[in-house]
């Protein structure tokens, strides 16, 4: 660009810049994932780690697997 752009000209460039890149990046990803195959999938959701630890009601105690638990236990005596 020469120095007698105007700063919307400029804007207005970086602005179409961006897009073109952000389109690529989207046509490149929906090209990945076209292509992935189902246990590739499930190797990426198995490497996912949450980003805090799950939450836990501590008014009770225990969680939904222990209630479970808890209520089988009484329905079959």
């Amino acid at each position: 660009m020469n120095s007698d752009s105007s700063p919307m000209e400029l804007n207005e460039a970086a602005r179409a810049e961006y897009y073109a890149r952000w389109e690529a990046v989207e046509t490149v990803k929906a090209q990945e994932l076209a292509a992935m195959t189902e246990e590739r999938a499930w190797q990426i959701i198995r490497s996912l780690r949450p980003f805090a630890e799950p939450w836990r009601d501590p008014s009770n105690g225990m969680g939904l697997v222990e209630q479970q638990a808890v209520f089988h236990q009484r329905k079959s005596s």
